[in-house]
């Protein structure tokens, strides 16, 4: 006589947002008590009730269906009773696996209330699947239509805004935090990198934003994470359109309704819609801003702990290369050791003089330089009629504009040659290489040079393309010219502060001796006023 099995069961009860949705009728307590009564009529054990709330049936991830199937594996249950297998998830694939497969393994039964599992449990996963993805389907398609109509669709309002009690939909200036977010905006325009604001902001004591959100509503933060500003915190900040009034949507999404990884989708399918709200700064700050931190411009620490102050501003005037800092050594007489900075043009360095010129100059003599020129137009701004100098700059900016976009070209086609010289050089290596006539050592190093400066050159395309595209016939506000000139009256000696906020780029000519003396073409190219010779 065949011994009675004894159902030691788990009941697994799951709803979805999308179920609500869609009308779903039997919510989470409803299941428990049709699946608890059906247990206790049929005399079995109740171990344990799993349910997940809120979570999609195409995600398998859930919290308590991870922990049924753990159970499963150790053999607390032999049992799991559904209301219908649509709970169990919507992917008919690992449903069908789940049932047909684990289960059976370990020696666990299913049990679903709705449906006989018999053959015609593949199609009825299948239809369940489809049931998901239509779902899907209708509630993206609702969000993209609310963002196109300029509602707020995200879970959470941007830092420095609230939603609005009255319409969820809609932002409202947080008046406590927006001045922090000003706050941010103006030391980054003051030339502050990131890092160094989010190290000002916790200097002072700035609650963080996630923080800010919890104490804001009373609660506790229940994530595990430093609670300070980081660098990357307020980088997001400066390039949140919502600052400005505009609302950006669909920057992420997920794979497809199987699959809930997110991932970055490209710029032209971003939802963008513009004055759906008050904004915090305006365009002209945020416009700024934008072109500072477009900018390369990063002075990089040296092995001395020193920095290359110029690294990434100057450009030579043949290649459009840029200028690649060095470090120095001489020796006095006296044994001493003696160390400078000086730059000397990428191409020359990578490729030698059949390439290019050296076009050297050193840290010392041009901060001397640009520093004296900047005196000048201080000099300039004081002694002349402000509303004539800022006419000059309008004026001259228009006939500039055109001139720049020729020196970013011609710097474009420059580059562009030089990367299509370095196809043919790598093409004849690789011809050489088979040929015998170039050993593998040589044409390993070779083949990685050159591949190294094809990437620097291709960086510097795509930037020299956004330049391009951004140049506009008119200048920025000439006043803004004259008030960042303002701000230099007292100028010593340059720093990294007063670079990122006045100077655009330096084009370093060759040098050339005249009468015995060396003089070397310096082009200023200043962010509010165009160019400016020096010599």
């Amino acid at each position: 006589m065949s011994k009675q099995k004894l159902y030691r069961v788990g009941i697994y009860v799951r709803l979805s947002k999308e179920d609500a949705r869609a009308g779903e009728s039997v919510s989470i307590e409803n299941q428990k008590l049709m699946l608890v009564k059906h247990v206790e009529e049929s005399g079995w054990e109740l171990v344990e009730v799993y349910g997940d709330d809120g979570f999609s049936g195409t995600n398998q991830n859930r919290p308590d269906f991870q922990r049924m199937i753990a159970d499963v594996k150790a053999g607390h249950i032999n049992t799991i009773l559904v209301k219908d297998l649509s709970r169990l998830g919507r992917n008919y694939l690992e449903v069908g696996n789940l049932a047909e497969v684990f289960l059976p393994e370990h020696g666990c039964e299913l049990i679903s209330l709705g449906e006989k599992l018999d053959d015609m449990m593949v199609f009825r996963n299948w239809f369940n699947e489809q049931h998901s993805k239509a779902t899907s389907i209708k509630v993206r398609a609702g969000k993209r239509i609310s963002a196109q109509s300029g509602k707020f669709v995200g879970a959470y309002a941007p830092y420095g805004y609230i939603k609005d009690p009255q319409n969820h939909h809609r932002l409202v200036i947080d008046k406590n935090a927006a001045p922090v977010v000003r706050r941010i905006f103006g030391m980054r325009l003051a030339g502050m990198g990131f890092r160094a604001i989010a190290a000002k902001l916790n200097e002072d004591g700035v609650i963080p934003p996630r923080e800010y959100y919890y104490q804001s509503r009373n609660s506790k933060n229940p994530l595990k994470s430093r609670r300070v500003w980081g660098e990357n915190t307020v980088k997001d900040i400066t390039k949140n359109e919502s600052y400005i009034g505009n609302l950006v949507s669909g920057k992420s999404g997920t794979v497809s309704y199987k699959n809930q990884k997110l991932i970055r989708k490209d710029g032209s399918d971003w939802i963008r819609v513009e004055n759906t709200h008050e904004p915090i700064v305006g365009k002209e700050l945020w416009d700024k801003v934008q072109s500072y931190s477009r900018r390369s411009y990063n002075p990089r620490r040296r092995k001395d702990g020193e920095r290359n102050l110029f690294t990434g501003l100057l450009y030579c005037a043949d290649c459009g290369f840029r200028l690649r800092g060095q470090l120095e050594r001489r020796t006095r007489k006296d044994g001493s050791e003696h160390r400078y900075t000086s730059y000397i043009c990428g191409t020359y360095a990578n490729n030698g003089k059949n390439a290019c010129t050296i076009h050297w100059i050193g840290e010392k003599s041009l901060s001397e330089l640009v520093t004296s020129h900047i005196r000048d137009l201080v000099h300039v701004t004081e002694c002349y009629n402000k509303e004539r100098i800022m006419k000059a700059a309008l004026s001259a900016k228009k006939a500039d504009s055109m001139s720049y976009r020729g020196i970013y070209e011609s710097e474009l086609r420059a580059h562009c040659n030089q990367i299509d010289k370095l196809d043919v050089l790598i093409e004849s290596l690789y011809e050489d290489k088979i040929s015998g006539l170039v050993p593998d050592s040589l044409f390993g190093r070779q083949v990685r040079k050159y591949e190294k400066e094809r990437v620097e050159r291709s960086k510097a395309v795509k930037a020299l393309e956004k330049r391009i595209a951004g140049i506009t016939s008119v200048a920025d506000d000439p006043d803004s010219w004259v008030g960042l000139i303002e701000q230099c009256t007292e100028i010593d000696s340059l720093d990294a502060e007063m670079l990122l906020l006045l100077v655009d780029k330096i084009i370093v000519g060759e040098a050339q001796y005249i009468r015995g003396q060396r003089v070397c073409d310096i082009k200023v190219i200043y962010n509010c006023a165009g160019n400016a010779d020096v010599q």
